[in-house]
């Protein structure tokens, strides 16, 4: 298990710009992110600069901006599982 945190972000479109205020807060750059829902139709340039692992499930990929599908990883519901379980703790941001 790592020792980092997963951030789960699901928050509705109306919450975005107070969760992207927020993370890099509370994340350090080597945390894990995944981006889900609303969430994915606004993801600021500071949170792909700063963060290296970011990732959306495919189902979902259809809300991101073209611009951003190539800095992100899209992952499949079993990647998910498997990412879930390396870690000791996670955070969901709604």
């Amino acid at each position: 298990m790592q020792k980092h945190t997963l951030f789960l972000v699901q928050a509705p479109y109306a919450n975005l710009n107070k969760i992207w205020t927020e993370l890099p807060l509370m994340a350090q750059a080597n945390d894990s992110i995944v981006v889900m829902g609303e969430a994915l139709l606004h993801i600021p340039e500071n949170i792909l600069a700063t963060f290296s692992h970011i990732y959306c499930l495919s189902n979902e990929q259809s809300l991101l901006n073209d611009s951003v599908k190539d800095r992100m990883s899209i992952i499949e519901y079993s990647q998910f599982a498997d990412l879930v379980l390396q870690f000791e703790r996670s955070i969901s941001l709604k």
